[in-house]
């Protein structure tokens, strides 16, 4: 016993014996035998001066000090097993500094990360929100996930998404019990309008042939982030022309109802940036086939939607 303390040999052996209340378990256990089992409790019994055991015909029974210390020493034992595993799990983890748009990153990157993880536990992603290019020339990101017109200059990547949907969307209780929304109804409810897509309600109602009347006193609602306008739309607040990609999960839920069955191409893809020393990152390549993956299941579960319109 070195500064007072047992080794940890013989700590668990009587922690497994205590367990068990058997020296025979614990030796099957720790795969020893139970003259080894026998040998650990006798040493910490006699550096204790206490009895830990006592011993009835074939049966061991814990004493009353027996007990209290088996307890504290599973409590600590189980402390050490999670400290050492979370130990070599960060010794054996990887990790990517991704910067992401904060509506892409809630709305689609997220509730699909579980796949990721399955296929990759050991890479772990560090999602930082930004949606400026400029963060690279201040910031260590690996790389960036955006909605956008463009790669940002000086980057590498590709574009994800190119065939998104913008759909006209709104709360179940707006619609009424209805399957489709006429353009009057339409123009009778507030509209739900973004920063980053401006003309948006302007070319669909062109494409419908709808003009808002100068009459009407139903104010619109206008926000800076498509999180906040799908929100917006989920509280009723209004009708809402948001990308598919970002509203999936609200219309396989019903949460979001399409009002009407015309939509406009998304002026905005979906772009994977990252500087130079990010291509031979063997981590971030798999992240990113498995991003073209999901993006293709995305791709081929929105076109089967359009079929069956």
């Amino acid at each position: 016993m070195r500064n007072g303390i047992p080794s940890l040999g013989a700590l668990q052996a009587f922690e497994a014996a205590a367990r068990h209340q058997s020296f025979a378990k614990a030796a099957d256990e720790l795969s020893l035998s139970c003259g080894a089992i026998s040998r650990s409790i006798h040493e910490l019994e006699t550096l204790f001066g206490v009895t830990l055991f006592r011993r009835e015909r074939q049966r061991v029974i814990l004493t009353d000090p027996g007990a209290r210390y088996a307890a504290r020493v599973r409590i600590h034992l189980e402390h050490l097993r999670r400290d050492t595993v979370e130990l070599v799990r960060q010794s054996r983890e990887i990790s990517l500094d991704i910067a992401i748009g904060v509506s892409f990153s809630a709305q689609w990157l997220i509730p699909k990360l579980s796949g990721f993880y399955r296929l990759y536990p050991y890479i772990r992603l560090h999602l930082m929100g930004r949606d400026q290019p400029y963060f690279f020339n201040n910031s260590n990101f690996d790389a960036a996930l955006y909605f956008g017109r463009s790669l940002w200059p000086g980057m590498q990547g590709r574009c994800l998404l190119n065939d998104d949907d913008l759909m006209l969307v709104c709360a179940p209780g707006l619609m009424g019990g209805k399957g489709e929304l006429s353009l009057d109804e339409i123009d009778q409810l507030p509209r739900i309008s973004l920063r980053d897509i401006p003309d948006a309600w302007h070319d669909w109602c062109l494409t419908v042939g709808l003009a808002h009347s100068e009459e009407t006193t139903v104010p619109d609602h206008r926000f800076e982030m498509y999180v906040m306008a799908i929100n917006a739309a989920l509280e009723s607040l209004g009708v809402a022309l948001l990308p598919r990609s970002l509203i999936w999960r609200e219309l396989q839920q019903g949460r979001l109802i399409q009002a009407h069955p015309v939509t406009l191409p998304s002026p905005d893809f979906i772009y994977c940036a990252y500087p130079d020393h990010t291509a031979l990152n063997k981590a971030f390549l798999l992240f990113e086939a498995w991003l073209l993956d999901t993006v293709a299941e995305y791709q081929q579960d929105a076109a089967q939607k359009r079929l069956r319109r």
